[in-house]
C-alpha cells in the first residue's frame, strides 16, 4: 500500500519534473538513517548510501549524460568529491538545519573530468525518527563560477601589468636590465614557469645568447650554458615560425618534429619539459626572444600564457628603443585597452538581473550602461537563511578602469557578505580593500540587508541618493548620508534600519537617472525625478513600474542620456 502510494505521488509531479529547466532528483536512503546519530556519522552514511532514484534528463545532461535512466541507480558518492570542502560542509548544513538547505553550494565533476559547480536546494522527509529520502532542485551556476575567477585573474594581470609598465616608465635606459629582471620575476610567477628568460640575436644574428634570467625556488639556473650559441642551434624553418605565427609553443619534446633534431636535443640537454616564447621584434630587426619554460614537471601553456609574453616582449622591445620609439609605447597601451575590454565584460556578466524568487517579496532591477562600459553596481548574496544582501553604487568616471573598479566592488561585497559582516562594517571592508589599487575614483554605494519574515531592512550609506520608500500615497527618502568611498582615508559609516510592511515598495537609483537634460538644455534633477517615481507609484508588477519610470525618463530627454542608468525596486508581497 506504501508503494502505491508513492508510485502515484511519483506520476503526479513526473510532468513537472520533466518540463523543468532546473535539475531535480530524488535520493532514497536504504536502510533509513537514525536522525539521532552524531553529525558526522550521517554525513558519512549519506554519502556512502543515498541512491540517486528519480531526476529529470535536465540533471542527467548538467553531468554529461543524455538522459535520465543512464543515472539513476548511482550513489551520491558517484558524483561528490569527499574530499572537497564545499561538499563536507553542504552535507552537514543540510542536517544541521533540519535536513533542508537553500542554495548550498557544491563541486561536482561531469562525465568528461570537468568540474561544476551547482547551488542546491533540498528537503529531506524524516518519518519516525528516520530520514527516509532527499528531494531537491540544482542550478548549474558553472559559468558564474567561471566568470568570477576570469574577472580576478583579469584584474591581477591588470594590475600587475601596470605595474611593470610603471616601472618601465619611471626607469631610465641605465636601468633597464633591472626593469626586464623585474617583469620576468612577476610574469613567471603569475603564470606559474619554471624559468622566464629574454635570448637576444649577438654578431650581427650568428649567435644568440640567454641575457636574462628569472628562476622560481627550486628551479636551476640554465643561463651560464645559454651564451653564444650558434644560431644553427635552431632550425631557420623555427625561426620563421616563430616571426611568422608570433610565438613557438611545445608542451612536451613529442611535438617537436623529428626532423628538427637540432630543437630536441636542445631540449633534452637543457632538461625542458615544455616551453613557450614569443619574438622581439621591432620594426627595424628581430632582436630575440623572451618565453617561459617548465623543467620539474609537465605544463600545459594556455592563450592567456601567450598574450602575457607578447605583451612583455612589447614592453622590452620598447625599453630597449624607449625614445626612438615613444609612439610604439602608445601602441602598447591601446593593445592593453583592447585586452581589458574583456574585464569589462565580463564585469557586466556580474550585474545582477535575476533576482530569487519568494512569496514575501520581488526585487526587479534595470541597468543601461553609457556607451559601451558600465561603472554602476547591482549584486546581491541571498544566505541559506532566506536574508539577501543588495550591493547598489556607481563608479565615478567611464571607461575600462571605472568598470574594473566596479568589478573589484563586487568581489569584495561577494567575500564580505558571506560572512555575515554589518552593511557598514562591510562598507569599511570596501576602504581596506580597494584603496590600495584604486586611485582616481570613487564609489558612491548603498549596501541593504533584507530580511523577508521579520520584513525589516538594515542599510549603510557612502554617498549614494537616498533610498525611497512608498508606502500608500506617501513617499518617504529614507534617512542616513555619508560620504562616498575611497575619498578620505578615516571615514566612520553607520547602519540604519527600517520595519517595512506588507505593500510597501523600496526604490535604489543611480543619479545617471536624473541627471537627464532635454533638447532646451533643462534637466530633469532629483524633484522631478521624484515626482515620475510618486505618478506611477500605483503601477503593481516591479518589472513595469520600472519599464513607465524609464520610459518616462526618455521621453523627457528625447532617447539621450550621458551617464549609466540603474534602479532596483523592491516590493513587500506578504
Amino acid at each position: 500500500m506504501e508503494y502505491r502510494k508513492r508510485l502515484e505521488e511519483i506520476e503526479r509531479i513526473e510532468g513537472y519534473i520533466t518540463r523543468t529547466p532546473e535539475g531535480i532528483w530524488c535520493y532514497e536512503l536504504e536502510p533509513p538513517v537514525d536522525v539521532s546519530l552524531p553529525l558526522e556519522e550521517q554525513v558519512k552514511i549519506l554519502y556512502e548510501t543515498a541512491r540517486l532514484t528519480h531526476c529529470n534528463d535536465t540533471m542527467a545532461r548538467m553531468y554529461g549524460y543524455r538522459n535520465a535512466e543512464e543515472i539513476k541507480g548511482l550513489l551520491l558518492k558517484d558524483f561528490l568529491a569527499f574530499e572537497n570542502r564545499f561538499n563536507r560542509i553542504g552535507l552537514s548544513e543540510f542536517i544541521r538545519s533540519g535536513y533542508k538547505t537553500h542554495d548550498s553550494e557544491s563541486v561536482e565533476v561531469d562525465t568528461g573530468g570537468k568540474r561544476k559547480f551547482f547551488l542546491n536546494t533540498a528537503l529531506g522527509i524524516v518519518e519516525n525518527g528516520r530520514l527516509l529520502r532527499a528531494w531537491g532542485v540544482q542550478k548549474d551556476v558553472t559559468f558564474l563560477r567561471s566568470a568570477e575567477r576570469r574577472l580576478k585573474r583579469t584584474l591581477e594581470l591588470e594590475s600587475l601589468l601596470s605595474e611593470i609598465s610603471r616601472n618601465f616608465l619611471r626607469t631610465d635606459p641605465s636601468g633597464t636590465n633591472e626593469a626586464i629582471h623585474f617583469a620576468l620575476s612577476r610574469l613567471g610567477k603569475f603564470c606559474d614557469a619554471d624559468r622566464a628568460y629574454v635570448f637576444l640575436y649577438t654578431h650581427s644574428g650568428l649567435t644568440v645568447s640567454n641575457t636574462h634570467e628569472w628562476c622560481a625556488e627550486g628551479a636551476e639556473s640554465k643561463m651560464h650554458r645559454l651564451q653564444n650559441l650558434a644560431i644553427e642551434e635552431f632550425r631557420k624553418e623555427s625561426l620563421i615560425l616563430l616571426r611568422s605565427q608570433g610565438f613557438l609553443l611545445m608542451n612536451s619534446d613529442d611535438e617537436i618534429p623529428e626532423s628538427n633534431g637540432s630543437i630536441r636535443s636542445f631540449f633534452s640537454r637543457l632538461s625542458f619539459r615544455s616551453a613557450v616564447v614569443t619574438p622581439l621584434l621591432s620594426k627595424e630587426e628581430d632582436l630575440g626572444f623572451v618565453g617561459f619554460d617548465s623543467a620539474r614537471g609537465q605544463k600545459l601553456w594556455t592563450q592567456e600564457d601567450i598574450n602575457v609574453l607578447k605583451l612583455v616582449s612589447d614592453l622590452i622591445v620598447l625599453a630597449f628603443d624607449r625614445k626612438k620609439k615613444e609612439a610604439d609605447l602608445n601602441d602598447f597601451y591601446e593593445r592593453m585597452s583592447h585586452d581589458l575590454e574583456l574585464a569589462r565584460l565580463t564585469q557586466r556578466s556580474l550585474v545582477a538581473r535575476d533576482f530569487p524568487s519568494s512569496p514575501f517579496y520581488r526585487i526587479e532591477s534595470y541597468f543601461r550602461p553609457f556607451e559601451k562600459v558600465g561603472g554602476d553596481i547591482i549584486t546581491y548574496i541571498q544566505h541559506e537563511t532566506g536574508v539577501v544582501d543588495i550591493l547598489f553604487g556607481d563608479v565615478s568616471g567611464h571607461g575600462i578602469s571605472s568598470a574594473m573598479v566596479s568589478g573589484m566592488a563586487v568581489l569584495s561585497f561577494r567575500h564580505h557578505a558571506k560572512t555575515g559582516i554589518s552593511p557598514a562594517d562591510g562598507i569599511q571592508q570596501f576602504v581596506r580593500d580597494l584603496k590600495p589599487m584604486v586611485v582616481e575614483h570613487h564609489i558612491a554605494a548603498v549596501w541593504a540587508r533584507f530580511f523577508p519574515l521579520e520584513r525589516k531592512l538594515v542599510y549603510s550609506y557612502a554617498g549614494h541618493p537616498p533610498i525611497l520608500l512608498f508606502r500608500g500615497k506617501e513617499m518617504q527618502e529614507l534617512k542616513g548620508m555619508n560620504l562616498p568611498l575611497l575619498i578620505f582615508d578615516s571615514i566612520e559609516y553607520f547602519n540604519e534600519s527600517i520595519q517595512l510592511q506588507t505593500g510597501d515598495r523600496i526604490v535604489f537609483y543611480s543619479d545617471g537617472m536624473y541627471e537627464i537634460f532635454n533638447a532646451e538644455g533643462r534637466i530633469l534633477d532629483l524633484p522631478g525625478f521624484h515626482s515620475v517615481l510618486l505618478e506611477h507609484r500605483n503601477v503593481v508588477s516591479p518589472e513595469e513600474y520600472i519599464e513607465q519610470v524609464v520610459s518616462e525618463v526618455f521621453s523627457f530627454s528625447e532617447g539621450s542620456f550621458g551617464d549609466d542608468m540603474a534602479m532596483l525596486v523592491l516590493d513587500i508581497t506578504t
